[in-house]
């Protein structure tokens, strides 16, 4: 075999292994979606439900792993999003072992410590709501990324608006 078909046969062979591996994962970096980082008996899945945005993932079954999303350069929960998240605070404050963790992202736009700042204001606000709720300060755990974790590695508007997002993924549902 010469060079030229060695190479040839490199590059078929590096195609097949890139192929196959982005067909092992569901969703990635073109739809926003992932298959979850798997958590607590298997509540890591970010499903989305009818009638929502791409990038978005909210329900009013609980416990399920939450994904709300944000305007641009704002902490302010949409409104839509409140049946979900008392359906959430609801079965924490049932459930005094259960705990989630509130992950604040932010778009690629802006220095990293705006968005990191920006991403721990999303964070704060939903676990203030949750609070308000009557969920105990022990059962939340806020996190900031900034933008260092984009669901969606795009640079148009839609990309930008699956980036801004608070995570809420249950940890423990003792």
């Amino acid at each position: 075999m010469n060079i030229k078909s060695c190479l040839k046969m490199g590059l078929v062979v590096a195609s097949v292994v890139l192929l196959a591996s982005c067909s092992k994962h569901h969703g990635g970096a073109g739809t926003g979606f992932d298959d979850g980082d798997a958590s607590a008996h298997g509540l890591g899945q970010f499903t989305r439900f009818a009638g929502q945005e791409p990038g978005e993932s909210y329900t009013t079954q609980a416990p399920h792993n939450q994904r709300y999303l944000f305007s641009y350069d704002d902490s302010n929960l949409a409104s839509k999003y409140m049946d979900s998240l008392s359906a959430q605070s609801e079965y924490l404050k049932s459930h005094p072992g259960a705990h989630v963790l509130l992950a604040g992202h932010t778009d690629e736009r802006g220095s990293r410590e705006y968005n990191v700042a920006l991403g721990e204001r999303r964070a704060n606000t939903v676990a203030d709501l949750m609070r308000r709720e009557g969920v105990s300060r022990d059962q939340i755990r806020t996190v900031s990324y900034g933008k260092e974790r984009p669901a969606n590695f795009g640079h148009d508007e839609s990309d930008h608006l699956q980036n801004r997002r608070v995570e809420l993924t249950y940890e423990s549902t003792r």
